[in-house]
């Protein structure tokens, strides 16, 4: 064959393969473009699942705080001792808790303790001196989340990443801010099932009400709430204070009322016969009633009052916490002074009725007569 043929015959061919190329390079760069990822500002799987474990709440004083979802939430500090309680009724605690104040035993009924938190004794509270957290000592307890109420209780936590979430309102109405705790509690811990504590307080309140327009106003009693008795020194809960909202909510006059040394106001024996209350109630300290009523308080004579002649000096019962402070156990508490200072008011065997329901509603316990009385007579 003549080179004058094969020439246009291998032109032909190298021309051929060249259009091939351009063909099968043309297919790459669609599909490279079919596969190339999400465009640039879309967010990645891991970023999205960052995303989605944690969330942005707004605790009482108002400050948003970031905090993990709630299945992530393993390692519970609270800080504030009557937060234990509505902790308790929300979450029903299986081993969370590592750190709180030994207050919130100490102010609790060790029956009631035992069922709702078992390892009670094991939970450290060592970390604290006082409301001062030692922060290097918080940190080995490697919380995921810290409860506390004010600015006091922050001290030592400067520093640290841990998510705190502030439970502190300067409203002194147990109703108001115990249904604030349940309500900040279950957005922490995102539950939103079963009877919430205002559902509790509105039952308790159409009681109370029927129950107080039975008392003449002219018949209505006068009281103090003693904070503590050492026996040296003893403090009433003045006017404006949890103790004086309970006295008032309940029908009766705070004879301390005009005191304005919140919880710890000074009194002397002299100042408590000129206002010889007719009935006394106890929130804390080591003398209970029987000392009172026994009259056996070395340099106290309390044989002197009202009280005393009528045998109404009353320790505040105790059940997850002593009920003279705001708590979980709150809606009884206003129904039980009230049924204690007016007896003919409310039916004590319809009273003890619905604290058996309301113990086994929220916290999962069956009452019994004993744990009753141990309840109601520390």
């Amino acid at each position: 064959m003549s080179q004058n043929y094969l020439k246009p015959l291998i032109l032909l061919c190298i021309a051929a393969v060249f259009a091939g190329l351009l063909i099968l390079s043309g297919c790459s760069g669609l599909s490279d473009k079919k596969n190339e990822g999400p465009p640039a500002n879309t967010s990645s799987p891991q970023a999205q699942t960052v995303k989605e474990e944690i969330r942005t709440i707004t605790d009482l004083t108002g400050a948003e705080v970031t905090i993990p979802v709630a299945k992530n939430i393993e390692k519970v500090v609270i800080i504030a001792p009557p937060i234990v309680s509505t902790y308790l009724s929300i979450v029903h605690d299986n081993g969370k808790l590592v750190g709180t104040h030994q207050m919130a035993f100490v102010l609790a009924n060790e029956q009631v303790l035992s069922k709702l938190l078992p390892n009670w004794q094991q939970i450290n509270t060592t970390f604290l001196t006082g409301f001062s957290s030692n922060a290097e000592e918080l940190l080995k307890l490697d919380p995921n989340i810290i409860l506390v109420w004010g600015a006091a209780q922050k001290e030592g936590l400067e520093n640290i990443k841990i998510p705190i979430v502030d439970f502190y309102q300067p409203s002194h109405e147990n109703e108001e801010w115990s249904v604030n705790i349940d309500k900040l509690m279950r957005d922490i811990f995102q539950m939103d099932s079963g009877k919430t504590l205002q559902d509790e307080w509105n039952i308790t309140n159409e009681i109370v009400s029927a129950a107080l327009t039975k008392i003449d106003e002219s018949k209505k009693k006068t009281a103090i709430m003693i904070m503590n008795n050492t026996g040296d020194t003893i403090t009433v809960r003045g006017g404006g204070t949890h103790g004086d909202d309970w006295l008032q909510k309940s029908g009766l006059k705070n004879a301390a009322e005009t005191l304005t040394g919140g919880d710890y106001n000074q009194v002397t024996m002299e100042q408590i016969y000129e206002w010889n209350p007719d009935i006394i109630y106890l929130f804390q300290g080591n003398l209970d009633n029987e000392a009172y009523l026994s009259n056996s308080i070395s340099g106290q004579d309390w044989s002197k009052t009202k009280a005393f002649e009528n045998k109404t000096i009353y320790d505040m019962p105790v059940g997850i916490i002593n009920w003279g402070t705001p708590s979980s156990d709150s809606p009884l508490t206003l129904e039980w002074l009230v049924m204690t200072s007016y007896p003919d008011t409310i039916n004590e065997s319809v009273f003890l009725s619905r604290m058996k329901t309301y113990y086994e509603q929220h916290y999962n316990i069956i009452l019994t007569d004993e744990l009753i009385q141990s309840i109601l007579n520390p």
